[in-house]
């Protein structure tokens, strides 16, 4: 009874599957790439698809991303309409890197699906893709070597329908790794000393390797030292990298820039690619400072209008902060950081001596922080108004001047006659009260 129900199983199996199959197969067609070399590795919107040689590819109908990656070559990329049920060629020829690399070496072999993309360093297979695990999984009867420059490398095994798996692995120079998943083991490779130059990739009938360039570079900047407002001029170069950035901004793997820091600076540099990472660091540092002056001249004016001096009323006031970007100068106002100007020199409506002092002041900024204050003082002296009195009459007026010259008056009798009369009435009365006396 279960073996009969297990026939019933499989054939019911069997009949969703004729039903459900010529459905899925009806929503999709087929792509063949035909690409020089044939060893590229094909992805499809972005995701691992398989080794092109030999081999053709199933997509849903519509618009697709195809992109072919071969180390040593530039990458390609086309975009295809396909249509259900019916088969789409493209024909794509890549364009090589030239030039041989050199070492010291070391070397990986990896085991794992054939049709599995691997990558080296990084995950973006436009920068770190090296090839697939059939050019690297064997090193017993013919030579199948991912050849890459010592130290700690970053491995990562991209699959088209399984999850991928990274891991590092530390090769020495002369020294072979084997990888799945991790580190099997780790074996001299004389072979390693005995290559000196050996092209990017190599496709033969029995032996494959894939030989990664190491990344290396050069970064500097012109001065370490700037003024605020002048420029510096950034260099770089690079070889073996698939991105280069300055600051997480990318840039061309050789150039130049010219930077106008407004402070403290130090510039990153950061090389690429499957043969590892270079880094660099260049610093400039930025003088604030303003140099300013003011002057005022002449420095000392003498306004007397009454004693004979120069009775200057301007002076010239002449600043310069030639790295400043922002410039005031009191009483005037906003200026520019350099030039000069008349100034009246006012000492007030209030008569009598001067002696004071008028001070200007300047004020400059820069956008890198620089602040300075300079002064300039005027001495302003002399008499402000009419002039103090002489020995010298003042000037009459007319009517003064035709009126004749009074006559000095006598001195008057009045009074001495009214203190003859007060005497003689004293008298007077002095002699009556003694004859009063006697007569009693």
């Amino acid at each position: 009874m279960p073996v009969r129900h297990g026939k019933f199983a499989v054939l019911f199996v069997a009949l969703m599957l004729s039903c459900v199959l010529p459905a899925v197969a009806a929503d999709r067609g087929s792509l063949i790439v035909r690409v020089s070399p044939k060893d590229a590795y094909i992805y499809a919107d972005g995701e691992p698809v398989y080794w092109s040689k030999g081999h053709y590819i199933t997509l849903t109908a519509g618009q697709h991303k195809i992109d072919l990656y071969n180390y040593g070559y530039r990458p390609e990329s086309r975009t295809v309409d396909i249509t259900a049920r019916k088969t789409t060629k493209i024909d794509v020829t890549m364009q090589a890197i030239p030039g041989a690399v050199s070492g010291p070496w070391g070397c990986i072999t990896i085991e794992g699906p054939h049709g599995a993309a691997v990558l080296l360093n990084g995950k973006d297979p436009h920068d770190f893709f090296v090839g697939s695990v059939k050019e690297f999984d064997n090193e017993r009867f013919w030579k199948k070597e991912l050849i890459v420059p010592p130290g700690k490398q970053e491995l990562t095994v991209a699959y088209a329908d399984r999850e991928p798996w990274t891991t590092t692995v530390d090769v020495q120079p002369n020294r072979r790794v084997d990888a799945f998943k991790g580190v099997r083991k780790t074996v001299a490779w004389t072979r390693g000393e005995q290559l000196k130059e050996v092209s990017r990739f190599n496709a033969g009938i029995l032996n494959d390797h894939v030989a990664v360039e190491k990344v290396s570079g050069e970064f500097a900047a012109s001065t370490s030292q700037v003024n605020c407002g002048d420029s510096a001029h950034l260099t770089w170069s690079s070889t073996g990298a698939t991105s280069t950035e300055i600051d997480s901004k990318p840039v061309s793997a050789t150039g130049n820039e010219t930077v106008e820091p407004t402070q403290p600076t130090t510039y990153k540099f950061t090389a690429r690619g499957p043969g590892g990472v270079y880094t660099s660091d260049a610093t400039v540092n930025v003088n604030n400072a303003i140099s300013a002056s003011l002057q005022v001249t002449p420095s000392d004016v003498n306004i007397d209008n009454g004693g004979g001096g120069n009775s200057s009323r301007t002076a010239t006031l002449t600043w310069s902060a030639p790295n400043a970007t922002s410039v005031t100068v009191d009483p005037i106002g906003s200026v520019s950081d350099t030039g000069s100007r008349e100034v009246p020199v006012n000492p007030g409506s209030s008569p009598g001596p001067i002696n004071q002092n008028v001070t200007y002041t300047l004020h400059a900024t820069n956008a890198c922080g620089g602040d300075v204050t300079r002064t300039a003082v005027l001495h302003v002296m002399g008499n402000n108004g009419p002039a103090e009195a002489s020995a010298a009459p003042p000037e009459q007026s007319q009517e003064a001047k035709a009126a004749p010259p009074e006559l000095p008056h006598t001195a008057s009798p009045l009074p001495w006659l009214a203190l003859v009369g007060i005497f003689f009435l004293a008298t007077a009365a002095s002699l009556r009260l003694i004859l009063k006396k006697l007569r009693a």
